[in-house]
């Protein structure tokens, strides 16, 4: 079986890693190139259930904190050259902002430990990963996805307004399709991913309403739009 690339989640971690040792990155055999190899473990047996022997290895965790050398500009050397475009738009995109990209790690590695069952991806989720890697955006759609909270959404905005509005564009499925559309309409988390803590309840003030257009516009780039970023595109 031929490892995956290396997903946003796993550069995150590796790239907090390598800045929080820098410039003493420790050696291939060392117990701390061991621990962060059996994290990056971990996170694909969460994601996906299947690794084989040699995922991240030592070895490969070793290779790529020496890619994020060729990167960096306080770094005399020129490291190895083989990172890759995604390697180096992580590291820039948090060059100035270690703090929040250590907040990130702990997040990802806190939720590696939680028993929080997080959402199976489906074809529509292809776009859905937020600049926090993919496994805190599926804490995030699985939130958005709990039935139980979104029907007590539902019924709290329609017993106040008697009607489901996107919030967004104000979009009414049941104005548009009739008794077809009645009921229908997504629901958002409104929450930052990188604030989502593990565990956590989700309350109604958590939730708003959008229709799926916006729903997919708000989820379309990264980082993702407000509500309010969305309406100010739509005005």
């Amino acid at each position: 079986m031929r490892n995956p690339k290396w997903s946003r989640d796993e550069i995150i971690l590796t790239l907090n890693f390598y800045h929080q040792k820098y410039p003493a990155i420790p050696e291939i055999s060392s117990t701390e190139i061991e621990n962060l190899s059996n994290i990056l473990r971990k996170l694909q047996v969460k994601l996906s259930g299947n690794i084989n022997e040699k995922f991240r290895n030592p070895n490969g965790v070793y290779m790529k904190l020496m890619n994020f050398h060729h990167f960096n500009p306080n770094h005399p050397g020129e490291g190895l050259s083989r990172g890759s475009k995604q390697d180096e738009e992580v590291f820039l995109e948090f060059q100035n902002d270690l703090e929040n990209l250590n907040k990130i790690s702990n997040l990802i590695i806190k939720h590696l430990e939680s028993d929080e069952p997080i959402e199976v991806p489906d074809l529509d989720d292809e776009g859905f990963e937020s600049q926090e890697g993919k496994l805190l955006t599926r804490v995030h759609r699985s939130r958005e996805r709990n039935r139980t909270i979104i029907k007590k959404k539902k019924d709290k905005v329609l017993k106040e307004t008697g009607r489901l509005q996107c919030e967004g564009c104000g979009f009414d499925f049941s104005e548009t399709y009739g008794a077809h559309g009645q009921g229908f309409i997504e629901c958002h988390h409104l929450k930052p991913v990188s604030e989502i803590v593990s565990g956590e309840k989700t309350t109604l003030n958590d939730l708003s309403l959008v229709c799926s257009n916006c729903h997919r516009m708000i989820h379309h780039q990264k980082p993702w739009l407000s509500i309010e970023q969305l309406k100010r595109i739509l005005t």
